[in-house]
Parts: structure tokens; C-alpha cells; sequence
């Protein structure tokens, strides 16, 4: 059977190429789009965690200081004058810093309930940025975002060598370096 030249399946298969292409990349962008969405919700989850944290340590920290204090100033109030009723308004004082920060640490804990330890979001983060670094160099950047993502990478690499946190967790051959 002969050809017809009337025939354009050359350029409907360019025509079905372009578009297998074009889809492709809408899909990489989409799935960009996603893991750069996710490494930013792990980065809020990791600082409402921290700041989370922050919190209850002060408010730990608080609670034993105002406990101290009214033990103390009652018993320094019963050796000098013989009455541990001298140190009351000191007491109540520091009953109600003792309450409020009790009641900072209750409010904590549920506030951080559906929160990740900080180990886990920390690792979420790690993964999640690891993941979109893999996404930019599978796209292969220009120059200019290649030398961006270099930075990137030294930057995290500096920050986990300075960090006393990551040193915990690093083996002891990795701590001594090249």
C-alpha cells in the first residue's frame, strides 16, 4: 500500500510528543510545588515545636525558682521572728507564680499534642529538604541555580558542624573529621 501525502502522521506524532513532554513537565513542576510546600510546613512545624519547647522550659524553670523562693523565705522568715506567717504575701506571690506557670506548661502540652517530638521534626525537615534538593538537580538548573543549591548544601553542612545538637547525634568518626 503506497503512502498518502495527504497523510500528516509525522506531525501528529511530533504533535503527541510535545504534549507527552509538556505533561511531564507540568507533573515535575506540580510535584516541586508540593515538596517545596512541604519543606516549608516542616519548617513551621519545626519552630512551632521549638518555640513550644521554649516555653515549658521557662515556665519549668519558673515553677521551681517561685517554689525555692517560698520554701526559702519561709523558712528564713520562721528562723529570724519564730512565725512563718511573716512570709505570706511572699508565699502567695509565689504560689501564684507557681500556678500560672503550672498552668503555662498545662497549656503547652495540649497545645503541642499533635506535634512531633523535635528529633522527629527535625528529621521531617532533613528528609523533606533532602528531597527537594534531589527534585532541583534531577531538573537539571541553570548556573546560576546551581550555584545557589552549592550554597545551599554548604550552608546546612556548616550549620550541622556548628550546631552542639548534631554533634550528639553524630558518630564519633564522624565528629573527627576528614
Amino acid at each position: 500500500m503506497a503512502r498518502d501525502f495527504d497523510d500528516d502522521a509525522p506531525r501528529r506524532i511530533g504533535d503527541a510528543e510535545e504534549l507527552i513532554s509538556a505533561r511531564k513537565r507540568d507533573a515535575d513542576e506540580r510535584i516541586f510545588v508540593v515538596t517545596t510546600n512541604l519543606v516549608i510546613d516542616a519548617q513551621e512545624e519545626l519552630a512551632r515545636r521549638r518555640r513550644l519547647d521554649r516555653i515549658w522550659r521557662a515556665g519549668a524553670a519558673v515553677s521551681w525558682l517561685s517554689l525555692l523562693t517560698a520554701v526559702i523565705g519561709t523558712g528564713i522568715a520562721t528562723l529570724n521572728t519564730g512565725d512563718p506567717g511573716r512570709f505570706v504575701l511572699g508565699d502567695l506571690i509565689c504560689g501564684s507564680l507557681l500556678l500560672m506557670s503550672l498552668l503555662a506548661m498545662v497549656g503547652v502540652h495540649f497545645a503541642g499534642r499533635g506535634l512531633p517530638t523535635l528529633q522527629r521534626a527535625e528529621a521531617q525537615l532533613v528528609s523533606a529538604q533532602e528531597s527537594l534538593w534531589q527534585q532541583k538537580v534531577e531538573r537539571r538548573p541553570d548556573i546560576p541555580e546551581r550555584r545557589h543549591l552549592y550554597r545551599e548544601e554548604v550552608f546546612n553542612a556548616l550549620v550541622m558542624l556548628a550546631t552542639p545538637e548534631s554533634w550528639c547525634r553524630r558518630s564519633p568518626s564522624e565528629r573527627a573529621g576528614p
